[in-house]
């Protein structure tokens, strides 16, 4: 339970980056017990102020779960299940709605990573967080595609990445620290591209 407890202890510092906020995200960790999810609503109706009593379990590969009254896992859970069984070596799962990598989520395009950061992912790094085709949310569909394209793209690697058509990032990776630091990186990434961008569009209408 200690990767959980990490994840926790962690909320506060996503909320302050922007990584987490009251319109949305998701969290996820694999325990001896299976893998834990944050239930619905976590910031819009909770404010992020969770206990470990608030996430749901799955105990086995299946939709089965258990969860204290009142609470039933975000509509995201399979998508953060379907890339953890995918991957045994993984063990934490983020999803959230900040603004820099939602706009490259949005205007479905790919984010590119200069090489100097690729070594975020591990041995074999990657130059690209490939893009999913849009799929309705919570979906079995959106769950499947997801793990197969992340775990396709990021074979051999500690940690991915893909970003959801019009809907946010997930990441992935084998530690709670550094699946969120990752998180942060792809994120300052996003928008110093977008700075990047508005600079060249501003220079072209001089």
């Amino acid at each position: 339970m200690q990767q959980l407890q990490r994840l926790l202890e962690s909320i506060p510092a996503l909320l302050a980056s922007g990584l987490l906020d009251t319109s949305g995200g998701n969290l996820s960790v694999r325990t001896d017990r299976g893998i834990l999810v944050t239930p619905s609503l976590s910031g819009e109706s909770l404010g992020w102020q969770l206990s470990i009593d608030d996430f749901v379990l799955f105990p086995g590969e299946g939709d089965a779960s258990m969860a204290r009254a009142g609470r039933r896992a975000s509509r995201d859970n399979r998508v953060h299940r379907a890339v953890l069984n995918a991957r045994p070596d993984w063990h934490c799962v983020y999803h959230g709605h900040p603004w820099g990598l939602l706009a490259f989520c949005t205007a479905e395009r790919p984010l590119q990573v200069p090489i100097g950061f690729s070594e975020h992912f591990g041995r074999r790094g990657a130059r690209k967080i490939p893009l999913v085709q849009a799929i309705a949310p919570g979906t079995a569909e959106l769950a499947d595609k997801s793990a197969a394209v992340i775990t396709e793209h990021f074979a051999g690697c500690t940690h991915g990445a893909v970003l959801l058509s019009g809907h946010g990032p997930v990441v992935a990776g084998s530690a709670v620290e550094s699946t969120l630091s990752l998180a942060q990186v792809l994120e300052n990434l996003a928008r110093a591209q977008q700075w990047r961008l508005l600079g060249a569009e501003s220079d072209n209408g001089q």
